[in-house]
């Protein structure tokens, strides 16, 4: 079976949750390893993080979870995403999640990582009509997910691309629930 690798986005800044919201506990569990349970379909797991953000780091070597530094993640989720494609060139494909999305089902994750290795371009989970994480990129799209700077993310190329998106709908309403706030845990 071809690898999927999992891509934790954890280099963010946390500053509307006024600390760092990765390392909150949901059900006495840092919030990022939730997030990790998320993607545990796929065979690799790679978090991206801030090469000053030593607590985190801590935390994923104790989980077992590699990790990769953006040395450039002030420049926002696309360098991150650059940054974990370029560690993991050889895979598959990638399941980006931003690491604070942290109740998705992992059974959705199989299905979006199970349509890459059917041969989708690109895929992710709608519910209700809109379109959540994580979001799938095969390796067809390396060199523009190396190519990517800026807050945006991958959105453009899913835009470029709509005729090659492969839409999985599903009952995990947490694909689009993610915590910018301490309000947002309760």
């Amino acid at each position: 079976m071809p690898d999927v690798t999992g891509v934790l986005l954890a280099a963010g800044q946390s500053e509307r949750f006024g600390s760092n919201k990765l390392l909150a506990e949901i059900d006495h569990r840092a919030m990022i390893l939730h997030a990790a349970t998320a993607l545990s379909p796929c065979e690799h797991l790679l978090a991206v993080v801030r090469p000053d953000d030593l607590p985190l780091q801590k935390l994923l070597t104790d989980a077992s979870i590699g990790f990769v530094c953006n040395e450039n993640a002030g420049r926002g989720m696309g360098s991150s995403i650059a940054c974990a494609v370029a560690a993991s060139s050889d895979s598959l494909g990638w399941c980006l999640l931003p690491g604070d999305m942290p109740y998705i089902q992992p059974s959705t994750t199989q299905r979006v990582a199970a349509a890459l290795r059917e041969g989708a371009a690109i895929a992710a989970p709608i519910y209700d009509g809109r379109r959540g994480h994580p979001v799938g990129f095969s390796n067809l799209f390396a060199n523009e997910l190396l190519a990517l700077d800026g807050a945006a993310g991958a959105r453009d190329i899913v835009e470029l691309h709509l005729d090659q998106f492969v839409t999985i709908n599903c009952d995990d309403k947490a694909v689009l629930v993610d915590i910018d706030t301490v309000e947002d845990l309760h």
